[in-house]
C-alpha cells in the first residue's frame, strides 16, 4: 500500500491537487484529455479548494462521479452538487465536461445511463471511506459488491436507500485510483485494511494510493 501522509485536511488536499497536476500532464500529453471520476463526502471539498487555485485548461479535462445518491443534481446531498458548489463553478468547468449520474431517474436505469457514457478507462478515480470500510457505494453486506459490470444500483439496508455506483470492476480498470481519507473515526479501519483483514470493502480496490491526514496516519 502507498500512503500520503499530511498533517491537516488542507495539506491533503493540496498534496492531492499536485498529483492531479502531474497526472493532468501526462494524460494530455499522451491521450489529449484527463478523465476524472470524483467521490462523496465532505473530504473531496479539501482537493476542490485546492485545484481552484491552480492554473490548467480545464477543457482538456472531462469529469465524473464513483457514486451519488439517488436525489436529484441542486439536492444538498447530492454528490454532483458538492462539486458544482466547490469547484465546477469556482473555475468556470464547462457543463459539457461533467457528467453526472442521474440519481432522480430509477437506479437501475441511471446506471445503465452512467455506463453507456463512461469512457473506456478513466485517467484517474477518487474514493472517499467511510468508518464501516465501506467506498463508493459499495457498503458492507451489499449485492454490488459482487457485482460485475461498470454501474450498478445498490441497496443499502442500513440506510433504507438506493445507492449508484461505479463496481469494483470499473475501480480498478482506472489507470491511477486515489483514496483521500481523514478523521481519526476511520483510523482502526485504516489499520485492518493496512493488515489485509479482509472485514471491508475498500480491500478489495487494487493498487490504489492512500492520502491520509495527521489524524489517522499515526497507526500506519
Amino acid at each position: 500500500m502507498q500512503y500520503r501522509v499530511s498533517s491537516t485536511p488542507q495539506e491533503l488536499g493540496q498534496d492531492a491537487a499536485r498529483t492531479f497536476v502531474e497526472l493532468y500532464q501526462q494524460a494530455v500529453s499522451e491521450r489529449g484529455v484527463f478523465t476524472v471520476a470524483l467521490s462523496g463526502g465532505s473530504t473531496p471539498v479539501h482537493l476542490y479548494k485546492a485545484l481552484s487555485q491552480t492554473r490548467l485548461d480545464w477543457s482538456r479535462v472531462r469529469f465524473y462521479f464513483s457514486d451519488e445518491r439517488t436525489v436529484p443534481a441542486d439536492h444538498k446531498d447530492s454528490n454532483h452538487k458538492t462539486a458544482k458548489d466547490h469547484f465546477f463553478d469556482v473555475v468556470g468547468i464547462a457543463p459539457e465536461h461533467v457528467f453526472r449520474m442521474e440519481g432522480e431517474l430509477d437506479p437501475q436505469e441511471a446506471a445503465s445511463r452512467y455506463a453507456a457514457v463512461l469512457p473506456e478507462r478513466l485517467d484517474l478515480c477518487y474514493l472517499g471511506m467511510g468508518d464501516d470500510g465501506h467506498t463508493a457505494s459499495l457498503f458492507p453486506d451489499t449485492e454490488a459488491l459482487h457485482s460485475s459490470g461498470r454501474v450498478v444500483a445498490n441497496f443499502v439496508p442500513k440506510l433504507n436507500t438506493w445507492r449508484i455506483t461505479f463496481t469494483f470492476e470499473e475501480i480498478n480498470r482506472s489507470r491511477n485510483i486515489h483514496i483521500l481519507a481523514t478523521g481519526s473515526n476511520k483510523k482502526e479501519v485504516l489499520l485492518e485494511v493496512k493488515n489485509h483483514s479482509g472485514k471491508h470493502p475498500i480491500e478489495q480496490v487494487e493498487n490504489p494510493v492512500w492520502y491520509v491526514d495527521g489524524a489517522i496516519a499515526e497507526l500506519l
